[in-house]
C-alpha cells in the first residue's frame, strides 16, 4: 500500500489490489475449509439406542431409594445396539454389544472399582470384535471401568414397541418395557442418571432380569417388577 499526499488533501492510493482481492479470496476459502472439516469431524461416527439395566430402581418412591442406595445399585447392564457407523473403517451396522458391570459400592459413587465383561455375538468378525473393543474402551473407560473379560456368545436383541428383549447366551435374560414418554414420569422420582450421556432418555421397567457368569462374583436374578431401566439414543 502507498500513500501519496497532494497539496492539502490527502489521497491514498491503493496499489496492488488485485493481490489484496487474491488474499482475501483464499482467506475466506481457508476458512470454509476449516468450517467444513469441523462440522464432519463432529458428525457421528457411531450411532444407535441404548439401554441399561441397574441392580436398584431408578424410578422409585424416597423411602425405597434410600432403602437401595447403600447395599444396592452396584451392578448395571448396559447394551449398544448399533443402528449405523464405523469404526477404525470397520463397519459396526446391525451390531449389538453388551455388558455387564460391577463395582463394590452403587455405581452412582463409585467408579474406581468397576469391572466389567464385554458380550459380542459369533458373527462378528474378528475385526468387528477388535473395532467393538476398541470403541468401548475408548470412549467409554469411565462407564466400563476394568475389563476382566471378553466372551463371545449369543447375543440377541429385539424390540417391539416398547418392549426390550437381550438375551446372551445362558448368562444374561433381560425383558424391559420403557414408559411411552418422557412426559409419563415424575422428573422428582427419578433418583440416578443413566451411567453415559444418551439422548432421548426415557426410564422403563424390567420384568425379567437375571444373570450368572464366572467372570464377575455376583449373580442375580430379579423378582418381579422393578423400574430399573433407562433407554435412549447414542451417538459417538
Amino acid at each position: 500500500m502507498d500513500v501519496v499526499f497532494a497539496s492539502s488533501k490527502v489521497n491514498l492510493k491503493i496499489k496492488g489490489s488485485s493481490n489484496m482481492k487474491s488474499i482475501f479470496v483464499l482467506t475466506t476459502l481457508a476458512l470454509t475449509f476449516v468450517a467444513g472439516f469441523a462440522l464432519a469431524t463432529e458428525s457421528p461416527t457411531v450411532q444407535g439406542e441404548y439401554i441399561e439395566a441397574r441392580s436398584a430402581s431408578v424410578y422409585v418412591g424416597a423411602c425405597h431409594y434410600g432403602s437401595e442406595f447403600v447395599e444396592g445399585g452396584r451392578e448395571a447392564t448396559a447394551v449398544w445396539n448399533i443402528q449405523s457407523g464405523s469404526w477404525n473403517d470397520v463397519s459396526l451396522e446391525n451390531l449389538t454389544v453388551v455388558a455387564v458391570i460391577s463395582a463394590k459400592n452403587n455405581l452412582a459413587i463409585e467408579t474406581k472399582t468397576r469391572k466389567s465383561v464385554l458380550y459380542m455375538d459369533p458373527s462378528t468378525t474378528v475385526e468387528q470384535r477388535a473395532a467393538l473393543s476398541d470403541l468401548l474402551t475408548t470412549k467409554y473407560a469411565n462407564v466400563l471401568g476394568e475389563i476382566v473379560a471378553t466372551q463371545t456368545t449369543s447375543v440377541e436383541f429385539a424390540k417391539e414397541g416398547t418392549k426390550y428383549d437381550v438375551t446372551v447366551g445362558e448368562v444374561l435374560k433381560l425383558s424391559a418395557n420403557r414408559y411411552p414418554c418422557a412426559g409419563c414420569t415424575q422428573p422428582h422420582q427419578i433418583w440416578y442418571k443413566p451411567l453415559t450421556t444418551i439422548q432421548n432418555a426415557i426410564v422403563g421397567k424390567s420384568e425379567v432380569y437375571r444373570y450368572k457368569d464366572t467372570h464377575l462374583p455376583v449373580t442375580w436374578q430379579q423378582s418381579g417388577v422393578e423400574n430399573n431401566i433407562f433407554v435412549g439414543d447414542f451417538s459417538i
